[in-house]
């Protein structure tokens, strides 16, 4: 009966270290994708596409206008 709480002991304990190494290397991989790395240590290549301006109405109305020949 001893035995077998030693290894159930020992089961927990050994199951409770999996779940912490799980635990950080899953910490770990979103730290580097949060970074743009791979887990390889390669980096992410990032776009940089710039935000264009959305017209506002009185630059369509200007545009409708000089289309249409009005001033």
């Amino acid at each position: 009966m001893e035995y077998s709480l030693q290894q159930q002991n020992d089961d927990y304990i050994m199951d409770l270290e999996d779940k912490v190494l799980n635990l950080k290397r899953r910490i770990r991989e979103m730290k580097m994708s949060m970074a743009g790395e791979l887990p390889n240590g390669r980096k992410e290549p990032k776009l940089n596409i710039p935000v264009q301006r959305v017209p506002t109405h009185s630059d369509v109305d200007k545009l409708k206008a000089k289309l249409l020949g009005r001033k």
